[in-house]
C-alpha cells in the first residue's frame, strides 16, 4: 500500500541523498505509553511491563507511517510546521503493521497471550487516530550500528514513489533534483498547499511537478 512518511528538509534532504530512513527507538518516541499500553497497577505486572519493553526496544526498531499525506494536523507536527517533507513509499501490506487506537489499557493478562508482541506493538491511545498509523517493525538485530543509530534503506518493499514539499518550505524542485534521482525517474515531486474548500493539504497544481 502507498503510505507517508512526514520529515524536516533537513532531514528529508539527508534521507533522499542517502536513500534511506533512519530507524526509531521505542524508548524515545513521544508517546510515554508505547508498547506500555496495558494496564499496570500492580507493582510486579508494572515491572514485568517495563522488563518487557526493554527487552524489545533492545532488539526491535520501527518506521511510522501514516495512510494519508493530506492531514494539517500531521504536516505541522512532523514536518516541521509545513516547512519539510512528505515521502510516499509503496510498502507490501504484509510488511506493515496497522495501529489499533483504543480508550481503555489493554487487560494485564496480554502478557501472557501468545500474541502479545502484536498486540502491544500496535495498540496506542485513541487521541492519536488522526496519525492513521502503520508501522515498519525492524530487527535492528542484523543492522550494523552507525554511531548508535540505525538505518532502513530504500528498496523493492520499501519503494520511493512521491515527494511533497511543504507549502511553508524554502525548497525548491531544484533541491529535490539535486538530492534523488531514480533509475526509471518516476518518483513525482509536488508542492503543497492548503486546500481551498476543506482542511485539508493538498497539491498546488499552478507550480506543476517534475519526476526525479
Amino acid at each position: 500500500m502507498r503510505v507517508y512518511y512526514f520529515t524536516s528538509s533537513k532531514h528529508g534532504l539527508d534521507n533522499l541523498r542517502r536513500k534511506r530512513l533512519k530507524i526509531s527507538d521505542f524508548t524515545k518516541l513521544n508517546d510515554p505509553f508505547e508498547l506500555m499500553g496495558i494496564e499496570v497497577t500492580d507493582r510486579d505486572i508494572r515491572a514485568t511491563a517495563k522488563k518487557y519493553k526493554s527487552t524489545i526496544a533492545r532488539s526491535k526498531g520501527l518506521l511510522c507511517f501514516s495512510e494519508s499525506k493530506y492531514d494539517p494536523v500531521q504536516w505541522a507536527h512532523y514536518a516541521d510546521v509545513h516547512k519539510g517533507l512528505c515521502l510516499g513509499f509503496d510498502i507490501p501490506d504484509s510488511k506493515l503493521r496497522k495501529i489499533n487506537y483504543v480508550v481503555k489499557r489493554l487487560a494485564t493478562t496480554t502478557l501472557r497471550n501468545p500474541n502479545k508482541l502484536n498486540e502491544t506493538l500496535t495498540t496506542k491511545f485513541k487521541h492519536w487516530s488522526y496519525e492513521e498509523e502503520h508501522r515498519l517493525i525492524i530487527d535492528i538485530a542484523a543492522k550494523v550500528s552507525q554511531k548508535g543509530l540505525f538505518f532502513e534503506d530504500f528498496s523493492d518493499e520499501m519503494s520511493l514513489q512521491e515527494i511533497y514539499i511543504g507549502y511553508q518550505s524554502d525548497l525548491s524542485f531544484s533541491d529535490i533534483k539535486s538530492s534523488y534521482s531514480s533509475v526509471e525517474n518516476n518518483v513525482v515531486v509536488k508542492h503543497a498547499r492548503p486546500s481551498f474548500k476543506d482542511f485539508r493539504i493538498v497539491w498546488d497544481q499552478s507550480k506543476k511537478s517534475i519526476h526525479v
